[in-house]
């Protein structure tokens, strides 16, 4: 295998000769991989068991980064080597560092996102400055955002919970994503006979000098972009707009009210739009909760039908309450749409001059490609 760097996705890792369908390509060692069990050792001296498997190698990569603390003559540090060197293109980078030029460039519902990312970012910040108080943040956005966007998942016996079944391993996480490729980390796989973390040639074999692709996950670009750092050519086409759905609620009367009774029964939040499968629609958690956001808390009888139409005994609260949640999505997707094409003419320019946005770029085109299609069944009266 070579690592070798590519014009539109950086690093990779690419055959070095022809190989055939399904053979073994490499197996990692368990010494060389990095998480909860391998550092179990250097945790214990440094009184940092109790922290989750991100916070832990943080911390360790945090160390290294900073005055390199132990890890001269660590057998690790060929790999820590290999890390990128910054993150700049990262926009939790640009959150962290205030670069609004960046920030500003970015969909409401996109910054809504990534706040989220943040938020994990300062919690496992904080208690790894508690532990270390002499790492900077640079330091520690470095070695978060490195476990972030490479560590796999990997059973750990010292894990205590099913998040802490992480690790992180050289060379496989050269490899880049794509939603095609063979996801090796399943039961199937294991059964096939081949440990974890190993490397296999797809179905079709590999050509030299073709790249080795790893399944991330079956995600959509806002989701790639805020935790990964970009975009796909090929991705499911969705997107996220709790922030818009949010907004409404807490100007609607009752509100508050009407958020609880949807987290009480789990469909508060993550709310999605998709063009695949065709007729693009609305995700079924966001139904629910445009029909509440019509409904007076006053009116039983119509609290009633809601729960009713929750538990599918019926299709729906009333033809008023319908129309009106067809028209509340209607008008969230107009919005979208006419904000999208707002912002797509100035990127073009910024791409014209050598700037790359492509990834800010292609999620505005789906926003604004998503709203359109769905604006376009509800007007046509195509069932959703």
């Amino acid at each position: 295998m070579l690592i070798t760097v590519l014009e539109d996705s950086g690093r990779g890792l690419a055959a070095t000769k022809d190989v055939e369908a399904n053979k073994p390509l490499f197996t990692i060692p368990k010494s060389c991989l990095l998480n909860a069990d391998t550092l179990h050792k250097w945790a214990k001296k440094h009184s940092v068991t109790h922290l989750s498997s991100v916070q832990l190698l943080t911390c360790y990569l945090a160390l290294y980064k900073s005055q390199g603390e132990e890890l001269d003559a660590s057998p690790y540090t060929p790999y820590l080597q290999s890390l990128p060197l910054d993150f700049d293109f990262h926009p939790l980078s640009w959150l962290v560092y205030n670069n609004q030029r960046m920030v500003e460039k970015l969909a409401e519902e996109t910054k809504y996102k990534l706040i989220n990312v943040q938020d994990r970012f300062k919690q496992d910040e904080q208690l790894v400055s508690n532990q270390f108080p002499a790492l900077s943040t640079g330091d520690i956005l470095w070695a978060w955002l490195n476990v972030n966007t490479r560590s796999l998942y990997y059973g750990c016996k010292r894990s205590r919970s099913h998040q802490d079944n992480i690790t992180m391993c050289p060379l496989l996480d050269f490899a880049n994503h794509s939603l095609g490729a063979t996801n090796f980390n399943t039961s199937e796989f294991r059964r096939a006979g081949h440990p974890i973390p190993t490397m296999i040639a797809p179905k079709d074999g590999l050509r030299s000098e073709e790249q080795v692709y790893l399944l991330y996950g079956f995600h959509s670009n806002q989701t790639l972009f805020v935790e990964y750092g970009f975009t796909a050519s090929i991705s499911p086409p969705e997107l996220s707009i709790d922030s818009r759905v949010v907004t409404r609620f807490e100007k609607t009367e009752g509100g508050a009210e009407k958020r609880a009774l949807l987290e009480a029964r789990g469909y508060w939040g993550d709310w999605t739009l998709h063009a695949d499968p065709t007729p693009a629609h609305p995700s079924y958690r966001l139904i629910p909760a445009l029909r509440l956001l019509h409904v007076s808390l006053q009116d039983q009888s119509a609290l009633q039908r809601w729960e009713a139409t929750v538990n599918g005994e019926l299709d729906e609260i009333s033809p008023q309450n319908s129309e009106k949640m067809w028209n509340t999505l209607k008008e969230l997707c107009l919005e979208l749409q006419e904000e999208a094409a707002a912002h797509l003419s100035p990127l073009d320019a910024l791409i014209e001059e050598g700037i790359s946005m492509a990834s800010i770029q292609q999620l505005w085109l789906e926003q604004h490609d998503i709203c359109t299609a769905i604006v376009q069944n509800i007007s046509d009266g195509i069932e959703l």
